[in-house]
């Protein structure tokens, strides 16, 4: 009996010691623009999936489904979809924004902001097509902790340019709850663009993600900066119903949802 009594403690221990096997991790984020503004979110991921909580909207990526949700709980309605169909929903959704934009204007300011666009848009493809991406990640020495995890800096440079610097964590390995394969492609698909014309997309870039977690990133912008830091995180089970529609809300379309968003009517 002193024999199962001891396996029954050592089982019992080991169970209160071990995470749960489909534990995620659940953290809360602040972003500071560079007029000081802080903006807070809560990031859940598990399984191939990732939910990020703001303050007036919902972001659900799926990676297994291949499925995009934007929810907005104020008004109870979402959108959801594939990525490809994100994108060009997008797009018509800009037409539509830029058109009843357009109508509020002169004839005279109509035509002065086509010809504005129609310049600007022809020297983003000239640079496009002159300009190839050249991307390097440097490990630097620079250590510190950051929600009680170690974390070194990297910095991402482009085209000899300090892009961004990350603080990452070994201590909390993304690849564990992240197909980061899957995650290129769904980001590809998304943007539509080509992978020397999104440095975010580039094996060395995605890399950084297979060392561990951000804790800390800075982007560097012309005329200013954005930090964002993770202030506390945690492994825990993500119920599978938190990165799901809640019950009763409304499907619309993406220029519905931004109309809505917006106040326009």
């Amino acid at each position: 009996m002193k024999v199962i009594a001891k396996v029954f403690l050592l089982l019992l221990v080991t169970l209160l010691l071990t995470p749960p096997i489909f534990a995620g991790w659940v953290g809360e984020q602040v972003t500071t623009d560079s007029e000081g503004k802080e903006t807070t979110e809560i990031n859940y991921m598990q399984q191939n999936k990732v939910k990020t909580v703001g303050a007036e909207e919902i972001i659900i990526i799926d990676l297994e489904k291949n499925l995009f949700y934007m929810i907005s709980p104020e008004h109870k309605v979402y959108w959801s979809g594939i990525p490809e169909q994100m994108r060009r929903e997008m797009e018509e959704t800009q037409k539509k924004m830029e058109e009843a934009y357009l109508q509020k204007l002169t004839p005279e300011q109509q035509e002065q902001y086509k010809k504005y666009k129609e310049s600007t848009e022809k020297e983003t493809k000239e640079a496009a097509k002159e300009k190839k991406i050249k991307l390097e990640v440097k490990k630097t020495s620079e250590t510190t902790t950051i929600a009680g995890y170690p974390t070194r800096k990297y910095q991402v440079w482009v085209n000899g340019e300090l892009k961004e610097e990350k603080w990452i964590s070994t201590k909390i390995k993304i690849i564990d709850e992240i197909d980061l394969e899957k995650l290129e492609k769904f980001q590809k698909a998304m943007s539509g663009l080509e992978a020397e014309e999104s440095y975010g997309s580039s094996p060395d870039y995605m890399h950084l993600m297979e060392i561990g977690a951000e804790m800390k990133t800075i982007v560097y912008y012309e005329g200013g900066s954005t930090i964002t830091e993770t202030k506390k995180i945690e492994k825990k089970q993500i119920p599978d119903s938190e990165f799901k529609v809640p019950k009763g809300y409304r499907k619309l379309s993406l220029f519905e949802l931004q109309k809505l968003e917006e106040g326009m009517h």
